[in-house]
């Protein structure tokens, strides 16, 4: 509810500054606006002590950004009367400073619902106030635009790593909060785990449930030697097993990017595909993050 009062003209006339940046978080992620104004409010969603606690991520989207906002809908009565009826959200596509192995990351979350909190370049946070007066972001559905081939040309390349916005609420909007943070839009960028990109080197054993594992820098290739621990390779889903586990991780050849891993049930191999994601806490934060990964497992 917002009450209209005549309220002042501000001495200075300045515009909000551009949008730099969207925090990408789990719907109904909340935090009190005090939090909202320091990193480690952003550490606790982006970066926290483990993985499963992880709810949003820090998109830089500095490529650039192009606004599809449909305009209001207004009618003209027969009298030349106008009324304004319907006013609609916010949609934009924003083009992401990312690698396209980044990118790649980002497929599954194609149509998926999530809450967005606008970064301003000045670090500025645009956000939404829920019902129990928490920080949160704006509603909305994420679209992945580009699963073509390659852009040609040098322009055209700084749209290969599109996202397109729709947002749900434009009540939200017409409330939405302003919070000044203590923490500059690098400093939030930077807390983000680093990412790494892990692949299947020799396939799954379903004799001795061992397998071996290539961990690799984006984009760069070069190795990744910090995963030296079962912990460090979590099963976060399984196709057939009630329950899966790396249980043995020789990382002898670590300093080559390469970890054999032994995955199994108990004492049993596993029977069906199931997917791994390497991740390394360090400091009571999670440094390094890699893609998920599916591990086939064949009869």
């Amino acid at each position: 509810m917002s009450t209209f009062k005549f309220a002042g003209n501000g001495t200075a006339k300045d515009f909000l500054k551009d949008m730099k940046g969207l925090i990408v978080s789990l719907p109904g992620t909340a935090q009190s606006f005090t939090a909202a104004k320091t990193l480690a409010g952003f550490q606790a969603l982006i970066n926290p002590a483990t993985t499963a606690a992880i709810t949003a991520t820090f998109l830089d989207i500095a490529r650039g950004l192009e606004s599809k906002t449909t305009a209001p809908e207004y009618i003209t009565a027969n009298t030349g009367f106008v009324e304004k009826t319907m006013d609609f959200p916010p949609r934009f596509t924003g083009h992401a400073f990312m690698s396209y192995e980044d990118y790649k990351t980002w497929f599954a979350a194609d149509g998926k619902s999530f809450d967005f909190t606008p970064i301003l370049a000045d670090g500025t946070l645009m956000c939404a106030k829920n019902s129990a007066g928490l920080q949160v972001g704006f509603c909305g559905r994420m679209f992945i635009e580009n699963f073509d081939l390659p852009k040609a040309g040098g322009a055209a390349k700084t749209a290969a790593h599109a996202f397109d916005i729709i947002f749900d609420d434009v009540d939200q909007f017409k409330n939405y909060q302003i919070v000044k943070p203590a923490f500059t839009l690098k400093e939030l960028a930077a807390v983000v785990p680093v990412g790494v990109n892990i692949e299947v080197v020799t396939a799954y054993d379903n004799a001795t449930g061992i397998v071996v594992i290539k961990a690799t820098h984006r984009v760069s290739g070069a190795p990744c030697a910090v995963f030296a621990t079962v912990a460090e390779w979590p099963v976060i889903s399984l196709s057939n097993d009630i329950a899966g586990a790396c249980t043995i991780c020789t990382a002898t050849s670590a300093s080559l990017g390469i970890y054999t891993l032994t995955f199994k049930n108990s004492a049993a191999v596993l029977t069906g595909d199931f997917e791994i994601q390497a991740e390394k806490i360090t400091a009571s934060h999670v440094t390094y993050l890699s893609n998920v990964l599916n591990v086939d497992v064949t009869a």
